[in-house]
C-alpha cells in the first residue's frame, strides 16, 4: 500500500526535503480518507518529525534555507519555497514552528523584484524548476504557490499580491501561452489566489492539452517521438532582487526525459483542474499520471515523483468514487481475477503473468482501476557500464593488511552524459570494505576542496555531495580506512549519480581485501 512510500529523510537540505515531502502527502492521504492505521501513523509521524528537525539544520541565520545552510554563499529561493510549501502541508500532523514559516516568508518577500516576479537566488541545483529561458514565470508561480499555501502575514500578503499581478500579466499578454510547464504552474497559482484571470489561464491550459483516448496530458514535446529533446539554451543571468542577493550562475538546463517533463507538467495541471472544479478532465489527467508510474510506484525523477504524488493525493481525497470492480486477466489456459473495492483501492496488487502469449484484460463493475504491465530483464554488465552517465573507479593502495592498519581509498568520478547537460548536484556513495571504518581526520581534510559541499558517514558508506559537474569533468576523492578485525572482505559496490535525476548514474565494484590477525 501507500505506506510503502514512507522513507527516512537524510542528506543535505534539498535531499532531506525531497524525501520528507512524500511522507507528508502519503500521511495526509491516509488520514483524510480514514485509512490511517495506528502503527502506520506512528511510523509516518516519526519520519516527519525526523525530516522536520533535520531540515532546521540547514536553516540559515537570515531564516532562509539552502542545501548546506550557512556554509553556502546565500539562501536558495527555490528550497525556501519548497520548505514553506511542505511544512505547511505537515501542520496538523506534527508540530511546525510558525516562527520558522513567518521568517522564511519574510525572507522570500525581500527577494521579490519591483514588477512582482522572482529571479533565482542562490545556487539552484534543481535547474528544471527555472523552466529554461522562460524561468521567471514558472519560478514566480512556484514561489506564489508556496506563499499561498503556507499561511498569512502582512509581508506575505504584499508579496502574494504583487506576484499574482505579475502572473496575471503573463496570462493576459500571452507570454506563456505556448509554455505548458509555466502555464500549468501559473494556472494553479491563480486558482489558489482566486484571481479573476484564473479562468483565462484555465482556458489557455485546456487549449494546449494533448488528448489520448480517455486521458489528457501536457508536455513541451510529443511523448511519442523518442528523438525529440528540449531546446538547450543558456539561462540568462538576472539582476539582483531587492535585497541584492546573489543569483544563480548561467548554466545549461539538463536534458530531461520527455516523460519526466510531461509527468511534472501534467501533475501541476491536475492540481489546477481540481481547484477549478473540472472533475471530468481531472480524472483523465489522473488516469494518465497513474499509468506512468514505474515498477516501484514512482516516476522518472525525484521532483516529478513528488509533484505527481501531491496531485494524485489531492485527486484521491477529493474524488473518492464508489469502487467495486473485478479485473480478469487471461492468456492461453491461464486465468486470474483481481477484485478492487473501496477498502483496497489504494493497495497495489501484483500478479505474475506467464510470458509468450497474448494477455487479455476484461473489467466489470464500477470505478477507474489502472493496469500497469511491467517487464523485467537483465542486462549484461559490459552493456550497462557502456550506457552509464558516470564513470567511477575506486581503488585501494593495498588489498592485504593487518588489524589496525589503514588502506587508502582513491575514488575518481567522471561525468559522461549521453548528450550535453549539467549533472546538477552529484552524490558519490563510496562503500568501505567489511571490517573497516573510515578515518574521520582524513575525511575532514577534504573540506574546502572545490565542488565538495559535504560528506556523511552512514555505516560502512561515505556519501559525498558535489556541487555540480559539467560533461567530461573529473573529480577525485581520497581518504583512509582502518582495519578493525580479521576478515576476508568481499568486493563492495560504490556509485555516483545525479541527485535530481538518479537514472543518471554509474557503478564500480571494488576488490576483495584480506585483514589478518596479529
Amino acid at each position: 500500500g501507500l505506506e510503502g512510500l514512507l522513507r527516512m529523510p537524510f542528506g543535505c537540505g534539498e535531499q532531506n526535503m525531497i524525501l520528507f515531502a512524500p511522507n507528508v502527502f502519503v500521511a495526509r492521504y491516509l488520514r483524510e480518507t480514514g485509512q490511517m492505521k495506528p502503527e502506520v501513523m506512528a511510523k509516518a509521524e516519526s519520519l516527519m518529525i525526523t525530516g522536520y528537525q533535520r531540515e532546521l539544520i540547514y536553516r540559515r541565520s537570515d531564516s532562509s534555507f539552502s542545501a548546506f545552510g550557512n556554509s553556502d554563499q546565500s539562501g536558495s529561493l527555490w528550497l525556501t519555497a519548497f520548505v514553506l510549501k511542505t511544512f505547511s502541508q505537515a501542520r496538523g500532523m506534527i508540530y511546525i514552528d510558525d516562527a520558522v514559516l513567518s521568517s522564511a516568508r519574510a525572507w522570500v518577500g525581500k527577494q521579490q523584484r519591483p514588477d512582482g516576479s522572482f529571479d533565482p537566488v542562490g545556487f539552484v541545483h534543481h535547474q528544471e524548476m527555472l523552466g529554461g529561458v522562460k524561468g521567471k514565470a514558472s519560478l514566480t508561480a512556484y514561489v506564489t504557490i508556496a506563499l499561498l499555501e503556507s499561511g498569512d502575514s502582512d509581508a506575505a500578503s504584499s508579496a502574494r499580491s504583487l506576484a499574482v499581478r505579475f502572473l496575471e500579466s503573463q496570462v493576459t499578454s500571452g507570454a506563456i501561452a505556448s509554455d505548458p510547464y509555466a502555464l500549468a504552474l501559473t494556472t494553479y497559482a491563480l486558482e489558489l489566489a482566486k484571481s479573476p484571470q484564473a479562468t483565462a489561464a484555465y482556458d489557455a491550459l485546456r487549449k494546449i492539452a494533448t488528448a489520448d483516448n480517455d486521458t489528457i496530458y501536457w508536455t513541451d514535446v510529443p511523448t511519442t517521438s523518442p528523438s525529440a529533446t528540449p531546446t538547450q539554451e543558456p539561462v540568462p543571468v538576472p539582476g539582483p532582487g531587492r535585497a541584492g542577493a546573489p543569483v544563480a550562475p548561467p548554466i545549461l538546463p539538463p536534458v530531461r526525459p520527455q516523460q519526466t517533463i510531461a509527468v511534472e507538467t501534467t501533475a501541476y495541471a491536475l492540481l489546477a483542474l481540481l481547484k477549478h472544479g473540472d472533475r471530468a478532465n481531472a480524472a483523465k489527467a489522473a488516469r494518465w499520471l497513474a499509468g506512468k508510474r514505474n515498477a516501484q510506484g514512482g516516476f522518472g525523477s525525484t521532483q516529478d515523483t513528488v509533484v505527481a504524488l501531491q496531485a494524485l493525493t489531492e485527486f484521491a481525497t477529493s474524488n473518492r468514487a464508489d469502487t467495486d470492480a473485478t479485473i480478469t486477466l487471461s492468456t492461453g489456459s491461464w486465468r486470474k481475477e483481481v477484485r478492487i473495492t473501496g477498502e483496497n483501492a489504494d493497495v497495489s496488487q501484483s500478479v505474475d503473468v506467464p510470458i509468450g502469449g497474448t494477455l487479455s484484460v476484461d473489467v466489470a463493475g464500477r470505478g477507474q482501476p489502472v493496469l500497469q504491465l511491467v517487464r523485467r530483464y537483465n542486462v549484461a554488465e559490459a552493456e550497462a557500464k557502456a550506457a552509464s552517465a558516470f564513470k567511477i573507479d575506486v581503488n585501494y593502495n593495498t588489498t592485504e593488511v593487518e588489524v589496525n592498519d589503514t588502506i587508502v581509498i582513491d575514488a575518481t568520478v567522471q561525468f559522461t552524459p549521453p548528450m550535453p547537460m549539467q549533472a546538477g548536484m552529484v552524490v558519490v556513495d563510496i562503500a568501505v570494505p567489511t571490517g573497516f571504518a573510515p578515518v574521520t581526520a582524513t575525511l575532514d581534510a577534504l573540506k574546502g576542496r572545490p565542488k565538495l559541499k559535504r560528506y556523511d558517514v552512514a555505516g560502512r558508506k561515505v556519501v559525498f555531495y558535489l556541487e555540480d559537474m559539467a560533461p567530461g569533468e573529473t573529480v577525485t576523492l581520497s581518504f583512509k580506512a582502518v582495519a578493525l578485525y580479521p576478515v576476508k572482505a568481499q568486493p563492495v559496490t560504490s556509485q555516483a549519480y545525479s541527485y535530481y535525476s538518479p537514472e543518471l548514474k554509474g557503478e564500480s565494484l571494488g576488490k576483495p581485501v584480506t585483514v589478518g590477525g596479529r
